[in-house]
């Protein structure tokens, strides 16, 4: 039944009425951290698009109840029922699209004003130094990789993508979720400076050389190459669209961007800032790159198939059918043996690792594991890609047989993921992503458990020479 056209006018009054209530509950209880147009200020951005899947129930439970460990206060007893669940439907409409040129990303920076000098004294291993990302405290860590112990530790908010270290590992630099870069002293272990380049942000590479850094960003959408020394913008480019994730060339010196809403791949010399588009069959939604940087693997969401990509000529030279569905390529491990590359990669949602044959390009195997996972990991002086299973066990393929021969289980009944190797492959560390979790130390040739290290939600840590670049 079609509503009389007075009926309408008074329905889009009444909901228009609505929108301008719950709105100015958002500026009286939210703006202040959380910006009058929701792009974020200390607090994250409240748009669907950063907000992601979160569903109703999940938002109403974070506004009633806040957020542990975090500046996010429980409104329980300041808004009531009816307001939380209007806060959580205003919070899930669109936002106004965000403005955020070199004006708005210099008003955000802020360079330490201490020198960088030998390091106070402090004794540690940079080439064997982990950084650590503690999401239950939105905290990142520096633990010595020798006596596996924190040396020092700064706030960091939702990290995205990991840490990238720059060739001299002197600093390194980390994207947060809501577009914050930010860079490290790892001589001095503190926090060097920080920029928000955007609204929302997927990671970050640096160039080869350590001068630069280019940063992919959602919102704006597009990507943002900035002076790694000053964290000053240099150059920005919007006209391919959102990002879904970039990374450096050391050969060739090239940043190389996939367009998540465009069926193509930007380069980006990472010296003059000229910028190439190139074709690709569908949108990349994920990808890795080989060890030798010559070809590319890439899906798209849904396409049940994998391309080669042949960055030197930039053409795509091989298309492979999938059998299990959406692979996780930026969580392979690789490693030689007998002459020739492998990979090894799980799949989202499903209980599965494939492996692939590199220079030939062929599918070899799809083990079954214990459950969905997300990372798969190895060493070159590891015999077993350690693979997460989204359960308690971290599974152990053997590289040459590839079969399931052994298993690690940090504690039963606790989510075990994300594995990371010590720079001689000597031990294998396992986060306990729990709110009492922690690191799980293993000797990888006894399998033993040597140590653990008590942190909230460890998710992530990251060798600095597993991790350059």
């Amino acid at each position: 039944m079609r509503l009389p056209f007075t009926a309408l006018i008074g329905l889009l009054l009444l909901c228009s009425s609505a929108l301008a209530g719950v709105e100015t509950l958002y500026l009286k209880h939210c703006a202040a951290c959380h910006h009058a147009e929701r792009h974020g200020l200390s607090g994250p951005p409240l748009i669907p698009e950063y907000l992601g899947p979160k569903n109703e129930t999940e938002l109403a439970s974070i506004i009633r109840n806040g957020l542990e460990a975090t500046n996010m206060p429980a409104f329980k007893g300041v808004l009531s029922e009816k307001e939380v669940l209007d806060t959580v439907h205003f919070i899930k409409t669109p936002a106004k699209a965000p403005e955020w040129g070199f004006e708005e990303m210099l008003s955000t920076r802020v360079i330490s004003s201490e020198g960088y000098g030998p390091g106070h004294g402090l004794e540690h291993g940079r080439e064997n130094l982990f950084m650590v990302v503690e999401a239950g405290k939105g905290t990142v860590h520096f633990m010595d990789g020798e006596r596996f112990e924190v040396m020092g530790s700064v706030k960091a908010g939702a990290v995205h993508g990991g840490p990238k270290f720059a060739p001299a590992l002197e600093h390194a630099f980390i994207s947060s979720r809501d577009g914050w870069v930010i860079k490290y002293d790892l001589l001095n272990l503190r926090e060097a400076g920080r920029i928000r380049a955007g609204i929302s942000a997927r990671n970050l590479a640096i160039s080869a050389d350590g001068k630069k850094v280019a940063v992919a960003s959602l919102l704006p959408a597009g990507l943002v190459v900035f002076d790694a020394a000053t964290l000053l913008p240099l150059k920005s480019f919007r006209d391919s669209g959102a990002m879904s994730a970039v990374y450096s060339l050391r050969e060739g010196r090239r940043f190389v961007a996939a367009a998540r809403d465009r069926a193509g791949l930007v380069f980006i010399d990472d010296g003059t800032l000229d910028e190439k588009f190139m074709q690709t069959p569908m949108p990349v939604t994920d990808f890795f790159i080989e060890p030798g940087e010559r070809y590319m693997a890439a899906t798209s969401r849904g396409s049940g198939k994998l391309w080669i990509v042949d960055l030197k000529e930039e053409r795509t030279v091989k298309e492979l059918p999938l059998r299990s569905g959406m692979p996780h390529l930026a969580a392979a491990s690789f490693w030689e043996a007998d002459g020739a590359m492998f990979a090894a990669f799980p799949h989202i949602g499903e209980p599965v690792l494939s492996v692939l044959k590199l220079g030939d390009w062929e599918l070899l195997a799809e083990i079954k594991v214990k459950g969905p996972g997300f990372f798969a990991r190895t060493h070159e002086s590891v015999p077993h890609v350690w693979v997460d299973t989204g359960t308690d066990t971290i599974q152990l393929i053997d590289k040459k047989t590839l079969a399931v021969a052994g298993e690690v289980v940090p504690e039963p009944g606790k989510k075990a993921m994300h594995i990371e190797f010590t720079g001689d492959g000597a031990f294998a560390l396992v986060s306990v992503s729990e709110d009492d979790g922690r690191i799980e130390v293993y000797d990888t040739r006894t399998l033993e458990p040597v140590k653990g290290i008590p942190f909230k939600r460890p998710v992530g840590k990251y060798n600095a020479s597993n991790r350059r670049f």
